[in-house]
């Protein structure tokens, strides 16, 4: 397993063996050491790839304006093919993004270090000994107010989190970021891609998950917008909502977040003084939608608490149910945590997802630790086996309390019957 982080000092010296390590290898761009050093004593935007304190993987680059070149880009020939590059590359390409860099460029040939890691992330390349570029999607202002709400860019695979869940997984994938991904076919055949999506469901199923992956996989920066950092008076409050929804409107390409959005937006028979948060958002929320590439996704536990007028088409495009995790879902969650022990048998995980109805993936995930703590405290004290066995599993899980009730799944069974939008 490696690490990927920036460079500081003490990496001088393995960063120095590597490529020394390297000079002669045919798939790496030759690299003038001396250069190597005064690029980093200047410091430019360096990356290394660090396994068992050793230096296996380096990236540095120039930048110009807007403008990068990537100047080296060695990975150790034994630990190629690992996404070691790839991993440089991301990680150089949201520390650029930080400095309004808009366009990253290397020059490399067919086949040599980095060119394979280059394409997967999504550059660009013409025939023979290629220039590869990748704009930003962001313009040098957007990194400013990303950061003023503690946005970020995220890193891709978050999609893997939602072990199982195979019909959220479509759902989402087939109505969300599919259309987003491709507007044009989606314009041409006439389908209008999202611009908001509610998600509901019992606590701890995923819901954020689910947000944090959409923005993943569209590769577009994700802000959480969080209401309970605002001002506590309701006109206050809708005041800043309206400033937050004009500010995050310039960026091209966002995914907001809202949660607990039954907090936000009560039904206002029942909590009058709500009427002037809700009637802004009421405003809001179709000012946010008219330009495409800005997705907002709200999440609620309670979604027949939100005011109806919220909820109508025109404001929410789709309402989705995130359930609790099926047994298919409850066997790949634990296919998950067990991959991340070290056990001692070859233990079959459809046999604890039929033991975890009601669980979520914080309780396996909670349960598996369990496991991991009582093994580690049998090993520190010399009493017993050192590796994880199916029984410290199953009583984990005896000690282990679902936080889906059998009454939570079947009032969610009632809402997805009654709001679900696809």
């Amino acid at each position: 397993m490696f690490v990927i982080r920036d460079y500081v000092d003490s990496d001088l010296t393995g960063a120095v063996h590597l490529l020394e390590s390297l000079q002669r290898d045919p798939l790496t761009v030759q690299i003038d050491l001396s250069q190597f050093i005064v690029d980093v004593s200047e410091q430019a935007p360096t990356m290394v790839a660090i396994a068992q304190d050793t230096v296996v993987g380096l990236l540095t680059a120039r930048t110009f304006g807007t403008t990068a070149w990537i100047l080296t880009l060695a990975v150790s020939d034994s630990w190629r093919q690992q996404g070691v590059g790839t991993g440089l590359i991301e990680r150089l390409e949201r520390r650029l993004a930080q400095d309004g860099v808009r366009r990253i460029s290397a020059v490399l040939a067919p086949g040599q270090i980095g060119h394979q890691s280059l394409l997967n992330v999504g550059f660009e390349q013409s025939e023979g000994l290629v220039r590869l570029d990748k704009r930003s999607s962001l313009e040098p202002g957007e990194f400013e107010v990303i950061s003023a709400f503690g946005g970020e860019l995220l890193p891709e695979g978050l999609w893997d989190l939602a072990a199982g869940m195979s019909r959220e997984k479509e759902l989402i994938d087939s109505r969300i970021v599919r259309p987003l991904a491709a507007p044009s076919l989606a314009r041409r055949i006439g389908l209008r891609a999202p611009a908001t999506a509610l998600l509901f469901g019992p606590p701890g199923t995923g819901k954020t998950t689910f947000a944090r992956a959409i923005a993943s996989r569209l590769r577009w920066p994700f802000i959480e917008l969080l209401p309970s950092k605002m001002s506590a008076a309701d006109r206050s409050l809708a005041n800043e909502l309206r400033n937050a929804f004009q500010e995050i409107g310039v960026l091209e390409n966002v995914v907001l977040f809202i949660d607990e959005f039954d907090e936000l937006v009560p039904a206002r028979d029942e909590r009058p003084a709500s009427a002037t948060v809700v009637n802004e958002l009421l405003k809001s929320i179709p000012e946010f939608r008219q330009r495409p590439g800005r997705l907002l996704v709200c999440a609620t536990n309670f979604v027949d608490a939100i005011d109806p007028a919220v909820l109508r088409p025109g404001r929410f495009d789709l309402l989705i149910g995130i359930g609790p995790p099926d047994h298919e879902a409850l066997t790949a969650l634990w296919a998950q945590a067990i991959s991340s022990l070290d056990v001692e048998d070859d233990i079959d995980p459809a046999l604890l997802a039929q033991r975890s109805r009601g669980f979520t993936p914080g309780d396996i995930d909670l349960a598996a630790q369990r496991a991991a703590a009582m093994v580690f405290a049998r090993s520190r004290s010399g009493e017993g086996a050192e590796r994880v066995r199916l029984v410290d599993l199953e009583e984990a899980l005896e000690r282990t309390r679902p936080s889906i009730s059998v009454e939570m799944q079947q009032g969610f069974d009632v809402h997805l019957d009654e709001y679900q939008r696809v």
